[in-house]
């Protein structure tokens, strides 16, 4: 596992970076992260989907996502055989079909090999601008543990709603 290990400070947080601390911090916070994920869906939608636009702008603005590379080692973006063959050898698809998780084709390292001109869905990742966050809760919350700018939205969340569990 790839191990970003620097930290920088912000506002009151630590911005976490490290794939390791963060697939830690997630287990540790499992049932934590089941009842914020609650609580959120019975929030103002509007709102949230304001809050999480900002916070996924300012962290995507912070984070390197071509130095972590986690998405590609652990998503399979696009479910159908047809747009699989972007990712998968064509003698593999059925090998993959229903993983949740798997290497993609394109990954050397960290880094896309066709990065500018990755499909639509790899480009939108980790999806922090589309609206309805209430409804995408359990989305988001599969990536908590694989990627950075996901967790650190997150965790802002959690502070910005004062948000303490119970």
């Amino acid at each position: 596992m790839l191990d970003i290990s620097f930290t920088q400070t912000q506002q009151f947080m630590t911005l976490e970076l490290s794939l390791e601390n963060i697939a830690k911090i997630a287990k540790e916070k499992e049932q934590e992260n089941q009842a914020f994920a609650k609580f959120i869906k019975v929030q103002d939608s509007d709102k949230l989907d304001k809050i999480m636009l900002r916070l996924g702008a300012e962290f995507t603005d912070k984070i390197d996502c071509a130095v972590c590379g986690s998405c590609c080692n652990n998503l399979r973006p696009i479910a159908t055989e047809e747009a699989m063959r972007d990712f998968v050898e064509p003698e593999n698809i059925q090998d993959f079909k229903y993983l949740k998780c798997f290497s993609c084709k394109n990954l050397d390292g960290t880094m896309c090999k066709i990065y500018l001109d990755r499909p639509l869905e790899c480009r939108e990742f980790p999806y922090m601008h589309r609206d309805k966050f209430v409804t995408r809760t359990n989305e988001l919350f599969q990536t908590y543990e694989i990627c950075p700018i996901v967790y650190n939205a997150i965790e802002s969340l959690k502070t910005e709603l004062s948000w303490v569990n119970k």
